[in-house]
């Protein structure tokens, strides 16, 4: 008798461990409110930290693909390439069925390996793409941009020719198991859709453009077509796209995306609130330095009628229906235990009830969803032919959205480059439209008052050790006893690395803000706009033989007065 005791205790035990483990990590609040306002460093270095080495993590995906979005927000693409690349390796090698619409990893509902609804997946894709592209890859880029364009699952349409829900679709086949026994309900999901082929513009936007950057005309005209059969309102910009009178192509993601929530009986079921509402308002684009063959971009994609269609959805809370399953045996169990004339009848009755209890603590829908997703996004071409050039972008009837990128360089001759924008979701920033490059930097060409000295020893200079930021120095008086060697080593006394190998390839933030990284931003990116277009607090010099040679530094300046 004490086993079967045991066995419910430990059955009870389960059911409330359960419900309170089964909603993975969750982002910290502050974190979230720091990538709204475009503070990326402080949430990257967060992630980059808790990031699991084990592929079997149930997060193992959500957190990375969480990271790769930042780090590209930041304009540090490199730093990103290990996470892009697990991010790849996953979604390509786990979930696909032989048709090749996308499905989720699952152990469990609450306990699978996240991946992500089919559109999250397509949107992790597009990261990876332009991740690839801002470094130059673009057969990479292309492959990342083609494994976006997998076939969706269309289960046709309600009563009312409306595509159906989630909670539609399991009744459907809660009531095929009713007319053809238990299972019929399983292979209609499994089986009853028919494979379609995607309205993904974004994938076929910038699959078209990977393959224009790598010769293939054809192929990317035909993306550019269906991109505009999907959206008309696209033309111009595919039409620019296809004559390739552009050398810079600029991804803008603008809003929050929406966020995953549970409804229906017991929580079964999942649906996306929206955040950020959808319109049509278009991007407009100004170029200082260069010219936009389209001024007002019309949206390539709208996550939030993404999320709402059951197409871009996965069908694992439709598939498990654990709310159903465990009422069903509560209720049978408490009755078996209510009625049962001998005492292991009624423990029976009690374990089964329990059974029940657990199924039911984990019936409800997985909420885990990617919180860094945009609620639009445009691809908008410009071409830059001056060093230092400015783009100016807006979402018309947003005039909070305004951010004007800095440090843009032509391509290499005949080149195309991409950039990713990440506009702020939590009103203006003053740096998002100043406009202004006020720390000397490698990415900038011109002169900055105060680039004369190196930011860590009081001046304004954040570019890395080199005979040329060297000579800029010494021309001006300082530094005249030292060598680049010399200037390296102050880098290397205060735990600074210079470049991403130095950072071991992972996401570190800036020394303007805190940070113990010296690594530049792509010109033309949030990241670089954010960190130099304002001014931050003076470096505070972390080992004694840095304070030293500040103060003497300081002694030399308050001299030639």
């Amino acid at each position: 008798m004490e086993w079967r005791r045991a066995g419910i205790t430990w059955i009870a035990a389960g059911a409330v461990a359960l419900a309170a483990g089964c909603q993975g990590r969750r982002l910290d609040a502050n974190l979230m409110a720091a990538a709204d306002a475009g503070r990326y460093g402080q949430p990257r270095v967060a992630l980059q930290k808790n990031l699991s080495d084990n592929p079997s993590d149930r997060s193992y995906i959500l957190d990375r693909l969480r990271l790769l979005i930042l780090t590209l927000a930041d304009g540090q693409p490199d730093a990103a390439e290990e996470v892009a690349n697990q991010t790849f390796r996953l979604l390509r090698t786990q979930g696909l069925n032989a048709d090749r619409t996308a499905v989720s990893v699952v152990l469990n509902e609450d306990l699978k390996i996240w991946k992500g609804e089919p559109f999250e997946q397509a949107l992790g894709y597009t990261y990876i793409a332009l991740q690839k592209a801002e470094r130059g890859e673009w057969d990479n880029s292309r492959a990342a941009a083609n494994a976006s364009l997998f076939l969706l699952k269309s289960f046709g349409d309600n009563e009312r020719g409306e595509e159906m829900t989630n909670i539609e679709l399991a009744r459907r086949a809660a009531e095929e198991d009713a007319r053809a026994g238990e299972g019929a309900g399983d292979r209609y999901i499994n089986k009853g859709y028919t494979p379609v082929k995607t309205n993904f513009v974004l994938g076929y936007l910038l699959n078209g453009v990977a393959n224009k950057a790598l010769g293939r005309s054809d192929e990317a005209s035909d993306n550019f077509n269906e991109a505009v059969i999907v959206r008309p309102e696209l033309k111009p910009v595919a039409d620019a796209l296809d004559r390739a009178v552009y050398n810079t192509v600029l991804v803008v993601d603008f809003g929050r995306g929406p966020s995953k929530v549970t409804t229906g009986p017991d929580d079964a079921f999942s649906r996306f609130a929206i955040n950020t509402p959808s319109d049509a308002a278009p991007l407009s684009v100004s170029v200082s330095g260069g010219s936009a063959p389209v001024s007002q971009a019309a949206q390539a994609q709208d996550i939030n009628r993404m999320a709402a269609s059951l197409m871009w959805n996965n069908l694992e809370d439709v598939r498990q229906a654990k709310s159903v399953v465990g009422s069903g045996l509560l209720i049978g169990g408490l009755a078996v235990a209510g009625t049962g004339r001998s005492r292991d009848t009624q423990l029976a009755g009690v374990g089964l009830a329990l059974t029940g209890l657990l199924m039911k603590a984990t019936s409800h829908a997985d909420t885990r969803y990617a919180e860094f997703l945009p609620q639009r996004v445009y691809v908008v071409p410009v071409n830059i032919t001056q060093p230092d050039a400015t783009v100016r972008l807006e979402v018309a009837g947003v005039p909070q959205s305004l951010m004007v990128l800095t440090g843009l360089a032509p391509p290499d001759a005949g080149g195309v480059q991409m950039r990713y924008v990440k506009l702020n979701t939590s009103g203006p920033q003053s740096w998002a439209a100043s406009g202004q490059v006020l720390y000397g930097n490698e990415e900038f060409t011109g002169r900055v008052d105060g680039d004369t000295l190196p930011y860590v020893l009081g001046g304004r200079d954040v570019s890395p050790p080199s005979p040329e930021a060297m000579q800029r120095y010494q021309q001006a008086g300082w530094l005249t006893d030292m060598t680049v060697v010399d200037l390296e080593n102050v880098y290397r006394d205060e735990g600074i690395a210079l470049s991403t190998e130095d950072a071991r390839g992972q996401s570190r933030a800036h020394v303007l803000e805190g940070g113990d990284s010296l690594v530049t931003p792509l010109g033309g990116t949030a990241g670089y706009a954010r960190l130099f277009g304002q001014l931050h607090p003076p470096y505070m010099p972390r080992s004694k033989d840095v304070r030293e040679l500040v103060k003497r530094l300081r002694e030399q300046a308050d001299g030639s007065n």
